[in-house]
């Protein structure tokens, strides 16, 4: 009896030792559950945008330069908000207008920057790219006008971009027909794989499928009339006659018969598919095309008799890849130092590279000519840029680019078919505009 008492005690006291384990044991699990979960709560969110989101060339290398940056600053974490096509502008613009700006974003040079820094919504650094002088000679000295307003610097420039001409030149092979140098063998170009079923040029209404029209306003303009719009509360006539040859080209069945309602997506694809000989696009471009490169060429836009413009003149500029910080989070403590070094690697040598070799874009990041791999297609867009005479900038960075977007690229249907002149249209586009 004595001994049985002794056994049950015995085994009342390990349980008693067992049960206070597993109660210090799930004290401690909960304890290091609530530390992770303080841990995550206390992160700083950072939020960037750019246009380098969904189908975009650049976006996989973006998600993984973001990636590393959270690797390196556990502290942070980055929240992508970017997207791709027309989509993105609304979404900034609404988003600043509400007082819900990001913390860094990437924004092209243009009129939708400038009315941003007017309103007091970017960050001027340019006593901290004084203080950072290693950081400002990283970069080609020459764009650093791209982002300087008033004799401030708010942006830091990362990639180049230029407008091509981008041809299959394995269809003009195909059916004998001749990569086009002037207008008229443009016309005869489209004359020509009308013939053959081929669609002449991937063409559409939306705001990137007016990259043909640009290309005719630089060709007709020059320099001066393009990068200074408006003459006495009127537009300059180059943006009006460029209408006309567009207008020529769609009478002549240049372009898709659905061009009205297509999306940039498809257009592109029609371009990549083989279904459509040439497509005016940007340098970016080149990012779609990694497995065209013997197949497929980049010209100079086809001269225009009239002025004898064309072959050295090339809309050229800086990209979306240049990137800002908004002035609420340069004035936010917590977020201020970390936006900093998110602005760095976004423009870090490494960073730089990454976007050259897998997307193949034209750095502003100066980088070792040894480590830099640039595609076939990227390095004929160099020589389109050594050998211009005169660089010019996108004609939608100079004017209102919503009213661009969202007027005049939706209305050109209707000009085209003859239902508006152009005249009528920049008449209203110059009402609409705010600041000229």
């Amino acid at each position: 009896m004595e001994r049985r008492t002794r056994y049950a005690l015995l085994f009342i006291c390990i349980a008693m030792l067992n049960f206070t384990a597993s109660c210090t044991y799930s004290k401690d699990a909960g304890d290091s559950e609530l530390t992770q979960t303080h841990i995550q709560e206390k992160k700083i969110k950072l939020r960037f945008i750019s246009s380098w989101g969904g189908v975009d060339s650049k976006a996989d290398t973006l998600r993984q330069i973001l990636d590393e940056f959270g690797e390196d600053y556990t502290e942070a974490e980055v929240i992508n908000e970017s997207m791709f096509g027309e989509d993105f502008l609304p979404k900034i613009k609404t988003d600043f207008a509400s007082g819900n700006e990001q913390d860094v974003f990437g924004l092209w040079p243009g009129s939708d920057i400038r009315s941003l820094v007017k309103a007091g919504k970017v960050a001027d650094i340019t006593d901290l790219l004084e203080s950072e002088r290693e950081w400002k000679g990283s970069f080609e000295e020459s764009n650093w006008s791209y982002t300087t307003y008033e004799g401030r610097t708010y942006g830091v420039p990362l990639e180049i971009i230029y407008e091509g001409f981008f041809v299959n030149k394995d269809l003009f092979e195909k059916y004998g027909v001749k990569l086009p140098e002037t207008y008229d063998e443009l016309k005869a170009a489209v004359a020509e794989f009308k013939v053959h079923d081929i669609i002449p040029i991937a063409y559409n209404t939306l705001a990137e499928g007016t990259y043909l029209y640009q290309n005719i306003i630089a060709m007709l303009g020059g320099k001066e009339a393009v990068e200074n719009p408006y003459s006495r509360g009127t537009i300059n006539s180059c943006y009006i006659e460029a209408v006309d040859y567009v207008k020529e080209l769609y009478q002549l069945g240049a372009f898709p018969k659905d061009a009205f309602t297509m999306t940039s997506r498809d257009r592109n694809n029609l371009f990549k598919n083989k279904k459509a000989a040439m497509i005016t696009q940007g340098s970016w471009f080149v990012g779609d095309l990694k497995d065209m490169q013997s197949s497929v060429d980049i010209i100079p836009f086809p001269r225009l008799e009239k002025n004898g413009a064309g072959r050295d003149v090339l809309i050229y500029g800086l990209g979306n890849g240049t990137f800002y910080m908004s002035r609420k989070a340069w004035e936010d403590p917590a977020k201020k130092e970390l936006s900093i070094k998110l602005l760095k690697k976004l423009t870090s040598q490494e960073s730089a590279l990454a976007f050259v070799n897998q997307c193949g874009m034209i750095s502003n990041v100066k980088l070792p000519e040894d480590k830099m791999n640039y595609s076939k297609l990227a390095m004929k867009g160099l020589e389109l840029i050594k050998s211009s005479r005169e660089m010019i900038g996108p004609p939608d960075s100079f004017v209102d680019r919503t009213v661009w977007e969202e007027y005049i690229a939706k209305r050109f249907p209707y000009v085209l078919e003859g239902r508006e002149t152009a005249q009528t249209l920049w008449d209203e586009a110059v009402k609409r505009t705010r600041n000229f």
